[in-house]
Order: structure tokens, then C-alpha cells, then sequence
């Protein structure tokens, strides 16, 4: 019989607002809005507790959280401090179990299973890392205790800020019966309007539907809804890396002198790496080409990106425009490359500077299309050209000599 685990998910409290309170004493206890100054254009990213209680929201025009909350602070926000507060939080975790699974700067799984037996309780070890962090940087932080990661992040959620959250084995779905479907990874704006269309709005009723019925409705990814809404979850808790670099390249069948179709190529490289950064939640701040010719020599150009991103168009924009500099030889091109380095984890760090959520919402509307339908349901209409030459799948163009990732 395999072992029961104990899963904790720790989340800050607004986390930003509360990392510049606990950097500057003075902002203690006063309403912050971090996200930008109240005389520009922009939205709240995050308002400190005492802002929220004034009703300023996340995603609330600027001028707006000004106009309810006149006394409120605004602040565009520094990165560099969250990354601090980040490694504190990495350094107390680690503490208590090896196995710790950062998602971002601001929230972290903990697998105590094979360390429980060193501790009083879970519970205990919960008390003590709320303790510690508080002390070092004055951030409150909620925590969710069960036996998967699903259960433990939707537990810690319930009662912020500083609230601690603990589901016994065996009585997860009685603890999801309740609660909105959105609360399930998996189901975003898309899936629950489609579940609304079917009056289900509660995960008691998600859980009703029989397993075929959600696959047909949401593909691959019904399977994992159908195991989420009866507490089922898996995933192990895995001590997260960040990559140096990603990369995608390959090489042409015939070398080749069409210009085109090497910037379609390059296009549908951009797309291939966009959608392996969001995955993995992360944004990278440096591009970077390379193009070999048939003699074997090649060209190598980069840039820094003007801001972190994740955004396939972005990645492209920035990689054509590396091309277009290049004073490329009069030799056929063999093969190419994209890569992307100085990654990070995903903050929303664009939010806060740069206002790009517009974006964001388009990418999530083209995952969850991939995901339900394959990589290909969904492409720019200038890779469809490369169909001629790469054989094509559900998951994506079969490329020649294709070295995915670095």
C-alpha cells in the first residue's frame, strides 16, 4: 500500500505590497498599491490588505483605486527586492524538507512525506515557517496542508491572509463539494462558461459527469478535471529548476535559399518555445538566432529583450529582427536556431511595468486550445507553409535533426 503523502502549498500574502511594507517600516499598516504611480495608466497588481479593505481590487484602474482610496501609496515596485524575499522564503523552506517545488517567487509546494517523522505534526511545521518568515521579512504567508498538490493549494487559499488550512486524508472531495469549479487547475474563463452552459457551477456537480463526457468536452485535458474534481491527484512535488537556456532548431531537408521559409521556421520556433516557457510559468529576458550554411559556417546574433516574456509574438518580432540584421552570405541556409536565456519565474512582472495583459489572456486562450486539441489546432498562418516541408502531427511539425531543448 503506498505511503500517504503530506503536501504543503505556501502562498504570500499580496505579496508584493506586503514585501515593500516589510523593506520600508513606514508603510506598515497603510493602504500600498503596487502596480504603478495614481497619475498613470495601468492597473493594481496588488493592494496591501489595508487597501483592499478601502475596496481597491487587483486589476482595478489606477485612477479608480485612487478615487476610493485618496490616502492610499502607490508604487511602481521593485523586482529586486521580491527576488530577496524569494531566497529568504527558499532558505526557510528548505529547512524542513529537500523536496520544494517553487511555481513562482511567491508560492512553493513542500512534499514533508519522507520528513514528517523528524517533526510533532504537520501542522507544528506550518506554525513554524509563518513564524520565521514573518520575522526575517515581514510577509504573511497562508499555507494549505493535504495529500496532493490540487487540495493544498485550493486549501490555502480559504483563509487569507496568515491562515493555515489542513484537509485529512479521505475527506477531499467532501472538502471540494462546495466550492466554485474554477477552483480546479485546468479550468480557466473558457471551461467554466462551458461548464455554466451545462448548470454546473459547483464542483459536487463537476464530479457527477462521467469521465467520457469531460474528455469529449475538454480533450486530454477532461481526464485530469475528472480526477481533480474526486480529490485524485498524483503529481509529485519536484524540486524545481530553472533552465539556463531554452532552445529549438532544426535543420532543412534541402538546403535553401527561400527567405520565407526560413523566417516561417522561425516563427513556428518562437511558437514552440513560447508555449514551453508558459507552461513552465517563466519568461526569459535575452534572445537569441543562429543560422548555419550549407558550408557549415554560420551567424550568431542576439538581444535583450525590453521586457521578460513569455509571448510567442514577442519572441518572434524580436528573432526577425535579429535576421533582418544579419548581412546573411550568398550560400544556402542548412539550419536555425532560437534560444532564449536570462530566465525567470513568471510574476507578472509585465503587469507591473509594462501593461501587457492583453497578451496574456490571448496566450491563455491559445494553450487551452492546444491543450484540448493539440499543439497544431492553433498556428500563425505563415508556418503553414512549412506543411510541404515537414510531416506534420496533432503535437507539432516532425523536424529534421531537431535538438529541442538546451
Amino acid at each position: 500500500m503506498a505511503e500517504m503523502r503530506t503536501i504543503m502549498h505556501i502562498d504570500a500574502d499580496a505579496f508584493f505590497a506586503s514585501v515593500e511594507q516589510g523593506f520600508n517600516p513606514l508603510l506598515r499598516g497603510k493602504p500600498v498599491v503596487v502596480g504603478g504611480r495614481e497619475n498613470q495608466r495601468g492597473v493594481v497588481h496588488t493592494a496591501s490588505y489595508e487597501a483592499r479593505a478601502c475596496g481597491i481590487r487587483t486589476g482595478m484602474p489606477l485612477f479608480k483605486a485612487k478615487a476610493l482610496c485618496p490616502k492610499a501609496i502607490f508604487l511602481k515596485g521593485n523586482f529586486e527586492h521580491y527576488k530577496a524575499v524569494s531566497l529568504v522564503f527558499q532558505d526557510v523552506y528548505l529547512r524542513y524538507t529537500p523536496q520544494v517545488e517553487f511555481t513562482s517567487l511567491d508560492d512553493a509546494y513542500l512534499d514533508l512525506t519522507g520528513a514528517l517523522h523528524l517533526y510533532p505534526s504537520a501542522l507544528w511545521v506550518a506554525e513554524r515557517i509563518q513564524r520565521e518568515v514573518w520575522q526575517r521579512v515581514h510577509v504573511g504567508v497562508s499555507i494549505g496542508i493535504a495529500s496532493s498538490k490540487s487540495i493544498a493549494r485550493i486549501a490555502s487559499g480559504l483563509r487569507k491572509p496568515k491562515g493555515i488550512v489542513q484537509i485529512p486524508p479521505g475527506k477531499e472531495q467532501e472538502f471540494l463539494a462546495d466550492l466554485s469549479v474554477d477552483v480546479l487547475p485546468g479550468i480557466g474563463r473558457m471551461a467554466k462558461a462551458k461548464l455554466a452552459d451545462l448548470n454546473i457551477f459547483r464542483v459536487r456537480e463537476l464530479s457527477k459527469l462521467p469521465k467520457r463526457i469531460l474528455e469529449q468536452l475538454f480533450g486530454k485535458n477532461g481526464l485530469s478535471i475528472y480526477d481533480f474534481a474526486h480529490g485524485q491527484d498524483s503529481r509529485p512535488v519536484k524540486r524545481k529548476f530553472i533552465p539556463r537556456q531554452i532552445s529549438r532548431e532544426t535543420s532543412f531537408e534541402e538546403d535553401t535559399a527561400d527567405l520565407k521559409l526560413v523566417r516561417s521556421t522561425l516563427q513556428y520556433l518562437c511558437e514552440r518555445i513560447g508555449k514551453k516557457l508558459r507552461n513552465d510559468k517563466l519568461q526569459c529576458r535575452t534572445i537569441a538566432i543562429k543560422i548555419k550554411y550549407s558550408d557549415f559556417r554560420y551567424h550568431t546574433a542576439s538581444q535583450r529583450l525590453a521586457h521578460p516574456t513569455g509571448n510567442s509574438g514577442d519572441l518572434f518580432t524580436a528573432a526577425v529582427r535579429l535576421f533582418e540584421q544579419l548581412r546573411l552570405r550568398r550560400t544556402r541556409i542548412r539550419h536555425v536556431g532560437v534560444s532564449v536565456t536570462g530566465i525567470e519565474p513568471h510574476n507578472f512582472q509585465r503587469m507591473l511595468f509594462n501593461m501587457e495583459t492583453r497578451k496574456e489572456l490571448l496566450d491563455a486562450a491559445l494553450d487551452e486550445i492546444r491543450d484540448k486539441f493539440g499543439f497544431m489546432a492553433i498556428l500563425p498562418a505563415d508556418t503553414l507553409q512549412l506543411k510541404s516541408k515537414y510531416r506534420m502531427e496533432p503535437n507539432g511539425y516532425i523536424l529534421h535533426n531537431p535538438a529541442l531543448t538546451r
